[in-house]
């Protein structure tokens, strides 16, 4: 995690899934930055669960791949 005065970053959680799924369903926002709309927040939930980290916007891979 980094945190500073206005600014937190840290990896997903399973909690985050209905939030990311909100976010990830809009057809404007997967495409562009390279992944296909969210169906379901079952789905994002798995993304997450599955190792799609994201910080600060930047993509990370987990460490085993």
């Amino acid at each position: 995690m980094l945190e500073t005065e206005r600014l937190i970053l840290r990896r997903w959680e399973e909690s985050d899934a209905e939030s990311l799924y909100e976010y990830a369903k809009e057809p404007d926002v997967g495409p562009i930055a390279g992944w296909p709309p969210h169906q379901s927040i079952e789905e994002s939930k798995e993304i997450i669960k599955n190792g799609f980290h994201w910080t600060g916007g930047i993509r990370s891979l987990p460490e085993n791949r």
